[in-house]
C-alpha cells in the first residue's frame, strides 16, 4: 500500500463532509500525540496544511517522522507539530476511517439485498454503500460505477491494491439488466485499474436467466484474459420473500451444473498459474449435495489461501478441517473425559445445520452438542445462513424445544457491533424470551469447544 508514492505533490481535492475533519476517538498514552497535548474528541482539520477526506489521506500525508497538524478542540483551533522516532506510531485513532462519509451506490442492481428488506428495520440496514475506500480497507465489494477520474487517479497514485470488485457480467446488455444505466463506467474503470497493475478480487452474483449459461462463460473467459484478477468468487443469487425474482440455484441439478461449468476454468488456471482463481461459494456445494456436503468440498489447498473467505467461500472447508483436527486431538489425548453430561443446543441457519449435524453425529460430542436448525421466516425466500437469523425466528422456533439444556449457543454473526440482531434484539432479551442461558459464540471450532468447556 502506497509504498512508492511521493507526498509532496498530493493534495486531496474532494470536499470534506459534515464533520469538517476527522474525529479523534483515542490517544495512546506516551505517544507523540499525547506528548503534544492532543485529546480524544478533537477534530483533526489539516495535516501540513492539507485537508483530509479519509484515513488513507492520513496515512499518506503522515509517512514522515514530523508533521504539522491543525485541529479543533472545544471550539478552539490549535496548531501543533508532532515528531516520532523510527517505527513509532503517532498514537491517534479515529472514530471512522471515512471522514467525509460513506459514498453510496447509484445503481439499481436486480439482486440488491437492501431492496428486498422488509420495512421498519434500523435505518443503517438500508444504506447501500459503494465506496472504493472500503473495498481497499475492509474488503467490501464495489461496482466502481460512482468513481470519477480523480478517484481513479488516486487509486493508481496510492497503489490501493487489491480492490474487491463486483463484476457480475461483461456483456453491456446483460450488465444493463443486472446493474443499471451506469454499468459501463464500472467496467471502464476496472479495465483502467487493471492496466495500471491494480490487483482485483472479483465477485459474480449468479442470477438464473441473466448471467448464467453462455454469459457466465463469456465472463469467465474475459477474466482468463486478465491475470490482474487474482480470484473470482461465484455466489448464487440470494432472495428474500420480498424480492420480485423468486428462484435461484436451490435445485441440486442446477447447482451441480454450475460447478461443472466452472471446473474447466479452475483446471486451466491451476495448470497455467498454480492457483484455482475461480471459486464457487459454499452455497453451491450445499445446494448441489445437500446430504453429503463435506465430501464434495474442495480440499484446503485449492482455495489458494482463502482470498474470498468473507464472501462465504471456504468457510465450511476451514470449519470441517478444524473440527476433525480437534476431535482427533480429543481422542488421542484422552480428553473425552472432559465431556460433561450437559447438553448444549447450537442454533444455526438451515444450511449450516445440514453440514454440521453429520460432523457432530460422528464425533465424541454426539448427544452433547445438538445443532438446531432455525428456519428464516423473517426474511423468507432462499435465506438460510446463520448470519441473517433474527431474534424473532430464534425465539419462536426454539421455545419449548430446548428443555434440559445447559445453554443455547448463538452464532456471533447474528449480532452487530452493538450486540443487536437484525430485528433489534439483544442477547439478554433472547435469553429472557427463551428462559435459558444464552451464549454468543464466534464461528470457529476453538471458540465453540471452549464455550462448552473443552480445552485442547
Amino acid at each position: 500500500m502506497m509504498e512508492d508514492g511521493q507526498t509532496a505533490d498530493y493534495a486531496p481535492t474532494k470536499p470534506v463532509g459534515s464533520t469538517k475533519g476527522a474525529i479523534i476517538a483515542a490517544i495512546e498514552p506516551g505517544s507523540p500525540a499525547d506528548r503534544a497535548g492532543m485529546e480524544p474528541g478533537a477534530i483533526l482539520l489539516r495535516v501540513d496544511g492539507k485537508p483530509l477526506i479519509d484515513i488513507l489521506d492520513w496515512l499518506w500525508l503522515t509517512d514522515d517522522c514530523q508533521v504539522d497538524l491543525e485541529y479543533l478542540l472545544e471550539g478552539t483551533e490549535i496548531c501543533c507539530s508532532l515528531n516520532r522516532e523510527q517505527g513509532e506510531t503517532w498514537g491517534i485513532s479515529f472514530k471512522d476511517p471515512l471522514f467525509d462519509g460513506v459514498r453510496v451506490c447509484r445503481n439499481n442492481c436486480l439482486f440488491c439485498f437492501m431492496s428486498m428488506l422488509p420495512k421498519g428495520m434500523r435505518s443503517a440496514l438500508y444504506l447501500r454503500d459503494d465506496d472504493y475506500r472500503l473495498s481497499f480497507l475492509q474488503g467490501n465489494f464495489v461496482t466502481l460505477t460512482n468513481m470519477d477520474q480523480e478517484d481513479v487517479d488516486r487509486v493508481k497514485l496510492m497503489r490501493l491494491s487489491p480492490l474487491h470488485v463486483s463484476l457480475h457480467a461483461v456483456s453491456p446488455e446483460v450488465r444493463d439488466n443486472l446493474i443499471g444505466k451506469h454499468q459501463a463506467r464500472g467496467l471502464a474503470v476496472l479495465e483502467e485499474l487493471l492496466a495500471a497493475d491494480i490487483r482485483i478480487h472479483a465477485q459474480i452474483v449468479l442470477v438464473p436467466g441473466y448471467n448464467d449459461g453462455e454469459e457466465l462463460d463469456r465472463t469467465l473467459n474475459w477474466i482468463e484474459l486478465h491475470p490482474g484478477i487474482l480470484s473470482v468468487g461465484i455466489v448464487p443469487y440470494g432472495y428474500t420473500r420480498y424480492a420480485a425474482l423468486q428462484s435461484s440455484f436451490e435445485d441440486p441439478k442446477a447447482a451441480r451444473a454450475v460447478l461443472s461449468q466452472i471446473e474447466p476454468y479452475q483446471q486451466r488456471s491451476r495448470t497455467a498459474l498454480g492457483v484455482t482463481r475461480f471459486q464457487p461459494s459454499d452455497e453451491f456445494y450445499c445446494n448441489a449435495y445437500p446430504t453429503a456436503i463435506e465430501q464434495h468440498l474442495p480440499p484446503a489447498e485449492l482455495y489458494d489461501g482463502y482470498p474470498q473467505f468473507e464472501d462465504g467461500i471456504g468457510m465450511l472447508r476451514v470449519f470441517a478441517d478444524d473440527w476433525h483436527a480437534a476431535m482427533t486431538e480429543l481422542e488421542e489425548q484422552g480428553n473425552t473425559d472432559q465431556i460433561e453430561s450437559e447438553r448444549f443446543f447450537m442454533a444455526c441457519g438451515t444450511a449450516f445445520q445440514s453440514f454440521f449435524a453429520p460432523l457432530v453425529a460422528s464425533s465424541p460430542l454426539a448427544g452433547r452438542l445438538v445443532p438446531l436448525a432455525v428456519e428464516n421466516r423473517y426474511f423468507g425466500g432462499a435465506i438460510d445462513v446463520s448470519g441473517l437469523l433474527t431474534a424473532t425466528d430464534v425465539c419462536e422456533q426454539l421455545m419449548g424445544a430446548i428443555e434440559g439444556c445447559e445453554a443455547v449457543l448463538l452464532p456471533q454473526s447474528m449480532f452487530n457491533a452493538d450486540g443487536l440482531t437484525l430485528d433489534g434484539s439483544s442477547v439478554a432479551e433472547i435469553a429472557g424470551c427463551l428462559s435459558a442461558r444464552v451464549c454468543v459464540v464466534p464461528c470457529n471450532v476453538e471458540s465453540l469447544l471452549a464455550e462448552i468447556g473443552l480445552i485442547l
